[in-house]
């Protein structure tokens, strides 16, 4: 199944979005896909470069939170993302998000400086590569309320809910349906079929 036929498929349906919308939502993604990125380690990359990436990052952040759905005795105030060990992503999230609404809920975009720090508030938690290691007591300290992004191949079985890869030379994403479905949240088939795997 292609892009077109997601598209289609979402229009046919009349409780999904308006096809406005759900069109901005899939010529994004599109244009994100094919973006090339700079492959590497972190720390061999330029600062231009992790910027570029983190920019990417921002982007599908932001459709992230546009294309789930929050039990609403999860999300009752702001919409509060958190940002672990990078400073280009806080930077391009805080500047992607800046006055804007999902829903009635307005987004809050907060840096963590340690994985203590993060909170049941948090709804969502991107959490760079170097910080991996902190996810156990991440999910001790909130009791796994909060998606996790990572950012390393396996953290879908060490408790990430999207994981960022590199395929094919490109930023893309993967799934835990099953960790997402136990918090009750819904991901929209969209997401669902832009993933590259989903568990």
């Amino acid at each position: 199944m292609n892009l077109i036929d997601i598209f289609c498929i979402k229009v046919r349906n009349p409780n999904t979005l308006s096809i406005v919308k759900v069109f901005a939502v899939v010529k994004l993604l599109v244009f994100l896909a094919v973006l090339p990125i700079c492959v590497g380690a972190q720390s061999t990359q330029t600062e231009e470069a992790k910027k570029y990436v983190a920019k990417q990052k921002g982007l599908y952040i932001y459709q992230f939170l546009k294309n789930i759905e929050w039990p609403k005795e999860l999300l009752t105030g702001d919409l509060v993302v958190g940002v672990y060990g990078d400073e280009n992503v806080f930077q391009q999230l805080s500047s992607t998000c800046s006055g804007k609404f999902i829903g009635n809920h307005k987004i809050k975009v907060i840096r963590y400086i340690s994985a203590t720090e993060v909170t049941k508030e948090c709804h969502l938690l991107y959490v760079s590569e170097n910080k991996s290691s902190q996810l156990a007591t991440i999910h001790k300290k909130n009791g796994a309320n909060t998606i996790i992004i990572g950012n390393k191949t396996g953290l879908l079985s060490s408790g990430a809910i999207i994981n960022f890869i590199i395929k094919a030379n490109k930023l893309a994403f993967e799934i835990n349906k099953t960790a997402a479905d136990k918090l009750k949240l819904t991901f929209s088939q969209l997401l669902i079929k832009l993933a590259v795997n989903v568990i």
